[in-house]
């Protein structure tokens, strides 16, 4: 059992509050609020996004812009509101001797902010979240209470509101419907449009979004507060939505909840997650730390996933792009656009959270399809060319500073393609792989075949490419582009047979073939992988690229890896990304490299900002993203996948769960996870650095093939089973 569900997590609802005994893993708490305010944390629900004090509301889906010039259209923030203490005489500023104190609580999902004034003993808290049930709505709660002990007649007799939502937005038009009463359901009400379309006809018109307020913020609200008034309560709802009637219906719901109820439905929601889907518990010296930094990750990546249970239902998910919902107007939130990094760097996470997430990830890339063949056609090319960046209409939208990254970076379609074969390497869902997998791959196989140019000797060849270190352009056989557009080109063929596709069989001789013959650079006499053609020893990169070729792709785990990894090591450039670190760390401890602890920190420590654990794309001292999802994935991979030893493939046809010795952090003595799932099996597991445990519960129908070594053994329904570290690699296959 976790700690929290020993500690018997409860809601301690009354009249006045909604309080959340929280341990001290969930809970992040500082008396002074970062220097770049960038760093405070990122509110979601999937459907909604916005920054703590930001003055930015972002919605799934709502881009302005064409092409490279679209963006995630901003809403003003009109909850992003200031609350002042006022008597007769005005409204003063605050007293020099006010404490302040701001709390990040990951376990119920919501952020507060509390200011006590000891010369007149009392209290403000404010609340803001986005409800994770009720998921069109964003929430404001003020809280104030004079304490026993306080001066009556001194103090304050209203309190006054008022809401900061910054500029109007240069994206969206918006028009006042009603401006709202006193009458119930007479809401004020705006409706907005979005100003340029993506990319026609692929977009036919513009966003509508209707906007509902539980009661006019254009002028500062006063709320009396009677000096024999020792509490006051006050709430205010943004209900957003494309539909009218779904902001309404989700507004009216909202507002027949008491002021407990309100937040108590939607710390409910995020229990259910940490509880019933995903949670990570670190035992040891090092835990407390820790825990916060894995915790508030997990936090800021799963909030920005759609729910999976809502009020009403969701709309379409248009994908997980670096920085999150909550950001995406601007050049450093990479405008809300989506890249390689939602497969190969958050996928693998987000897998783990529960299959519904990754395949609503992918299923952006299905229904998208249209628009990669467009973008394939446009460029000259057959099949379907994810762009490097995409938003609203799955067509390229590289920022007009970049040509040659969306001309270049091509490795994005067989990166999807690589997804999909890890998630039903996992998910094991055949219908799945059939009709959705099997489309995707083809199309990125057939795109592959185009695009590569053979010669005389036979050998195949991707010219003119970037890979992953965007320093190096205009290369000919980067080593990972490659590497994962074989896997691809295989995947494909797999796919289409285990599919029956058996009309493709020219096809699929013509993928075979290609990836057969497809060159991967590697130095004879110095038993490494030259990244490209032409590169010249000591030249820095910018990031992990060709390490990539052991984990994740696992392409080659040979010596050569080992010798990719000590050479590739002191020519990486130290301001690259976070994720960088963490596949290092992978890597090393694959190879039983007492250096992977060294690269597991480095991977986080100047990464996160210490008061609320927000990732940067850089480490400080440098310019970089804020909320940077990316940076998590990788570091929540060395964690699972590196130290855990976990990974998924097709081995002999079948899904199969790989295992390799496991390993923790420093000062950590044991990692438990509560869930991994694989095909219908549902899955808590442990590890230590001499073993693993997992228990297990299944369907009768549902088995495991275990095998470690000359041990084979099927596990069938429920099963609870200890592996103990050793030398060979251990696998269990799901029959």
């Amino acid at each position: 059992m976790f700690k929290f569900i020993l500690l018997l997590i409860t809601l301690l609802i009354s009249s006045s509050s909604c309080e959340l005994v929280t341990p001290a893993e969930y809970l992040l708490k500082t008396n002074s609020l970062p220097a770049d305010l960038n760093f405070m944390p990122s509110l979601s629900n999937g459907h909604l996004g916005y920054t703590v004090f930001g003055d930015a509301i972002f919605m799934n889906g709502v881009y302005n812009g064409a092409a490279g010039n679209s963006q995630r259209a901003r809403i003003p923030n009109w909850l992003n509101i200031k609350a002042e203490l006022c008597d007769r005489f005005g409204c003063a500023e605050s007293e020099a001797n006010v404490s302040r104190s701001y709390e990040m609580n990951l376990l119920g999902g919501y952020f507060s902010y509390k200011q006590h004034y000891p010369g007149l003993d009392l209290t403000l808290e404010q609340r803001s979240y986005a409800h994770r049930f009720y998921n069109r709505a964003v929430i404001y709660e003020l809280l104030a209470k004079r304490h026993a002990t306080a001066a009556r007649t001194n103090s304050p007799q209203f309190i006054k509101l008022s809401s900061q939502p910054g500029n109007a937005s240069s994206a969206i038009d918006f028009e006042l419907i009603n401006k709202g009463s006193s009458a119930a359901g007479d809401f004020r009400h705006l409706r907005g449009h979005t100003k340029v379309l993506e990319q026609q006809p692929f977009q036919a018109s513009a966003h509508e979004l209707h906007l509902l307020f539980s009661e006019p913020l254009e002028q500062p609200l006063q709320l009396p507060w009677p000096t024999w008034q020792a509490e006051l309560q006050h709430r205010i709802i943004l209900s957003i939505d494309k539909q009218e009637s779904v902001a309404r219906k989700e507004l009216q719901q909202l507002l027949q909840l008491e002021p407990a109820q309100l937040l108590s439905s939607h710390t409910q929601a995020w229990l259910q997650f940490w509880q019933q889907q995903f949670s990570i518990e670190l035992l040891g010296d090092g835990a407390l730390e820790l825990s916060r930094i894995v915790n508030a990750g997990i936090f800021y990546l799963a909030s920005s996933l759609p729910s999976l249970s809502s009020h009403q239902p969701n709309e379409f998910y248009y994908g997980l792009s670096p920085t999150g919902l909550a950001r995406g107007n601007l050049e450093a939130d990479y405008q809300g656009h989506n890249f390689w990094d939602t497969e190969i760097w958050m996928l693998p996470a987000v897998t783990q959270f529960d299959f519904e997430y990754a395949k609503q990830l992918l299923e952006y890339r299905f229904r998208h399809l249209e628009g990669a063949r467009y973008n394939a056609n446009l460029t000259g090319y057959k099949g379907a060319r994810f762009p490097w960046e995409s938003a609203y209409t799955g067509t390229e939208v590289t920022n007009p500073c970049c040509p040659v990254i969306a001309q270049q970076e091509i490795h994005v379609s067989p990166d999807i393609s690589f997804a999909l074969k890890k998630l039903f390497a996992q998910s094991k869902d055949w219908s799945w792989l059939c009709e959705r997998a099997w489309p995707i791959a083809a199309e990125v196989a057939d795109f592959l075949a185009s695009r590569a140019s053979c010669d005389e000797s036979g050998s195949c060849h991707l010219l003119h490419v970037m890979g992953p270190d965007e320093d190096h352009e205009n290369v000919d056989d980067n080593a990972y582009t490659n590497a994962v557009a074989k896997i691809a080109l295989d995947f494909a063929v797999w796919t289409g047979e285990q599919c029956a596709q058996l009309g493709n069989r020219r096809r699929f001789e013509s993928w075979r073939n290609l990836s057969q013959a497809l060159l991967v650079l590697h130095d004879q006499q110095l038993n490494y992988h030259p990244q490209h053609l032409g590169y010249r020893r000591g030249d820095i990169v910018k990031q992990a690229d060709t390490i990539l070729l052991g984990y994740p792709l696992l392409y080659d785990t040979s010596a050569t890896h080992r010798n990719d990894l000590d050479y590739y090591a002191n020519v990486t450039r130290e301001s690259g990304p976070a994720m960088t670190w963490s596949m290092f760390a992978i890597n090393y401890l694959d190879t039983f490299d007492p250096r992977a602890d060294d690269y597991f920190k480095r991977g986080y420590e100047s990464y996160v900002r210490p008061e609320f654990k927000v990732w940067s794309e850089t480490p400080r001292g440098y310019a970089g993203s804020a909320n940077f999802l990316t940076g998590i994935g990788g570091f929540l991979q060395a964690l699972l996948n590196g130290y855990g030893g976990l990974d998924f493939i097709i081995d002999d046809n079948q899904p199969t769960m790989l295992l390799r010795n496991t390993n923790v952090p420093p000062l950590i003595d044991q990692v438990t996870v509560k869930y991994i799932n694989l095909g219908k099996l549902k899955c808590s597991w442990s590890f230590k650095y001499t073993s693993s445990e997992w228990n297990c519960t299944a369907p009768a129908d549902q088995s495991f093939k275990l095998k470690q070594g000359k041990l084979h053994k099927l596990m069938s329904g429920s099963f609870h089973v200890t592996l103990k570290r050793g030398e060979e690699p251990m696998y269990i296959n799901a029959i």
